[in-house]
């Protein structure tokens, strides 16, 4: 019988060991929310319901110390730590903490190779659980899954990215951020959002500089490249006065906010400021998408200009580089205005003589306070520039404002290789 038993369970280990090494966060968040779901009575052996089934959470209070894996007082002298069992017909409506982490389950555990000692309390409350103390010394060690912040409370998202970070500090490793909402229809208590995860703005970073170095024309349904391909770029100064996502009265007044069109072909490597926001390609799929008016190949001075947009180019039989160069090589700045399809875009590219300066870009202006619903993907600074503090306000702004992430990246439009976008977590307001 023992052989059986002890069969079982090595089984099982090899199922759950396969899982846990290579998880994304989504299926973080199903396996979490799967445990959550069971209700076993006794796990293979006979062991306790906490060993294969319910959720082992860790509630953080404000005063508990960091790292999150450090004991406290309490658990120093009790030999131990509380943990809740979350289990979907006994957990609590909410827990003391807005924060914490969760454990794996104790099998999973011994099958990374991160075991742990595990008891009921003795009074026979089997929704709490007590761990006994790890070397916190190592955390690499320590069974945590998962970190998480309860849903409706996004002060607290900002805590578990700082947990997050020291965890990856500490171990390489980068633990998923989840959302725990207790009272989630069908089981589904918690849940994983890429947007807030710290090491989300590594991939933000890739697909900016993917971008930027796509620089056919068009894209692939026929619109110009501007709908698919390189970076739009505003530069705006960070500031508790405004939100910087918001047009000025002065863009209102005249249906224009001025952009920069970065790509590999432009050649820009000056802006028009130290510090801004990062917008996804015009044709990203959001709630409020983004209308491109005219372009400029320089700095056309818009702010003084009714309606931003002079004559077309067109308009005035200006189609090749050498029609462009004659009416404006002269005077870049006082060019007429490119419009939107894929032959006059590109023109505005390919007339360019000062490709070092930035061109500028005419967006129809959008009402105000819809950060949420807009393609915005980063908030930026200029390598080298003093523009990091302002750049972390915005990202800041923007969180306590909308309850969404926006990585902070570094811009150096002079980066030889075309990586123009980087991330660094110690750039994060976090």
């Amino acid at each position: 019988m023992w052989i059986i038993i002890r069969l079982c369970v090595a089984g099982l280990l090899y199922l759950q060991l396969l899982p846990v090494q290579a998880q994304s966060g989504a299926q973080v968040a199903q396996q979490l929310n799967a445990r959550f779901a069971s209700t076993s009575t006794t796990c293979v052996g006979g062991l306790a319901p906490f060993n294969c089934s319910g959720v082992l959470a860790r509630p953080l209070s404000d005063a508990h110390p960091s790292p999150f894996w450090k004991h406290d007082a309490t658990a120093v002298a009790q030999g131990y730590e509380r943990f809740t069992l979350l289990r979907k017909h006994t957990a609590p409506a909410t827990l003391p903490g807005k924060s914490g982490y969760v454990l794996l389950d104790r099998l999973s555990a011994v099958g990374r190779g991160t075991p742990y000692q595990g008891f009921t309390d003795p009074a026979g409350d089997i929704s709490e659980v007590r761990v006994s103390n790890w070397n916190e010394l190592i955390p690499a060690d320590v069974a945590v899954q998962a970190l998480y912040y309860e849903s409706g409370a996004p002060s607290d998202l900002a805590r578990a990215q700082r947990h997050q970070l020291a965890y990856h500090q500490a171990t390489g490793r980068w633990l998923p951020i989840m959302r725990l909402n207790l009272a989630g229809p069908h089981g589904k208590v918690f849940g994983f959002v890429q947007q807030e995860q710290l090491d989300n703005g590594f991939r933000v970073a890739e697909r900016l500089n993917r971008r930027y170095v796509d620089t056919p024309p068009a894209c692939r349904d026929g619109r110009a490249a501007f709908y698919c391909r390189g970076v739009l770029i505003r530069a705006v100064q960070g500031s508790t006065a405004f939100r910087a996502w918001n047009p000025s009265a002065n863009s209102v007044s005249r249906n224009g906010v001025s952009f920069s069109y970065v790509r590999a072909d432009v050649g820009t490597v000056r802006l028009a400021g130290t510090e801004g926001l990062i917008f996804r390609e015009a044709g990203a799929p959001v709630q409020h998408p983004l209308t491109l008016r005219c372009a400029y190949p320089a700095n056309a001075g818009t702010s003084s200009i009714a309606g931003s947009c002079r004559a077309s180019c067109e308009s005035q039989g200006i189609i090749t580089v050498a029609a462009w160069q004659r009416a404006h090589g002269s005077s870049p700045g006082g060019s007429c205005a490119f419009t939107p399809s894929v032959e006059q875009f590109q023109l505005n590219i390919d007339v360019r003589a000062n490709k070092g300066a930035w061109n500028e870009i005419i967006i129809a202006a959008w009402p105000q306070n819809i950060g949420q619903q807009m393609a915005l993907e980063a908030a930026f600074y200029i390598s080298g520039s003093g523009g990091l503090n302002g750049a972390r306000l915005i990202q800041r702004d923007y969180y306590l404002q909308t309850g969404k992430v926006l990585p902070v990246v570094r811009v150096d439009l002079s980066a030889i290789n075309g990586l123009i976008a980087a991330f660094d977590p110690q750039d994060q307001n976090l």
